[in-house]
């Protein structure tokens, strides 16, 4: 390769690097009918083309969220407690999930509780600001698909944040269906990797002959 060559390929990946930093697939249809599953959306990058202090409600975001990996441990604080309107911090530790207080907010009252857990783990989730509150001094943020019936059930602080989606006139930049290619490739990746080792097999075979 080149010097011409080596320089074209680290335009290409630059310029790649870039699109891919400035998109998100949309993989459920919690966000429906605006976002729908396969969508692929315009985003921009927390810390680096807005701050998330300025994240308005309404505002579409995408964020690193610690409660799907532990929805069983939630159905099962909620069911026991008999309340739906509570919302979670997590922390990591042993397993125990601590009363804070009560949270008031323009969408009613929540329980808060800190959710000590083994492992944090995180879930990018793609989910619209409902509200911008503030608890025990620290600024956080309840969040909720549009076609899910509940909030999620986690208190988001800011610095979660990660991604926001671009709008034009309250209308998201949305490139439908295109996000079904990263979809199928992460479910069906042993299919893509199998592809190649039978067309390397393929050639190997082709040039012995």
């Amino acid at each position: 390769m080149d010097k011409k060559e080596l320089t074209e390929w680290i335009i290409f990946l630059v310029i790649l690097f870039l699109i891919w930093s400035h998109v998100n697939v949309v993989v459920s249809n919690s966000m429906y009918p605006v976002l729908k599953r396969g969508d692929l959306v315009i985003v921009e990058n927390a810390g680096l083309e807005f701050n998330p202090k300025d994240v308005k409600v309404g505002d579409i975001v995408i964020y690193n969220a610690h409660w799907p990996a532990y929805e069983d441990i939630i159905f099962k604080i909620d069911e026991r407690l008999g309340e739906r309107n509570i919302l979670y911090i997590f922390s990591e530790g042993n397993l125990e999930a601590k009363y804070l207080g009560n949270l008031n907010s323009k969408l009613g009252i929540f329980k808060v509780f800190n959710l000590s857990v083994p492992q944090l783990y995180e879930k990018p989730v793609i989910h619209r600001v409902r509200d911008k509150v503030q608890f025990l001094g620290k600024d956080y943020l309840i969040i909720k698909g549009d076609n899910n019936p509940i909030y999620d059930p986690e208190l988001v602080s800011l610095s979660q944040i990660r991604q926001r989606v671009v709008t034009i006139n309250g209308y998201p930049l949305v490139i439908p269906y295109v996000g079904y290619l990263s979809i199928y490739a992460k479910e069906y990746w042993y299919l893509i990797v199998l592809g190649i080792a039978l067309y390397y097999l393929y050639n190997y075979l082709r040039g012995r002959k």
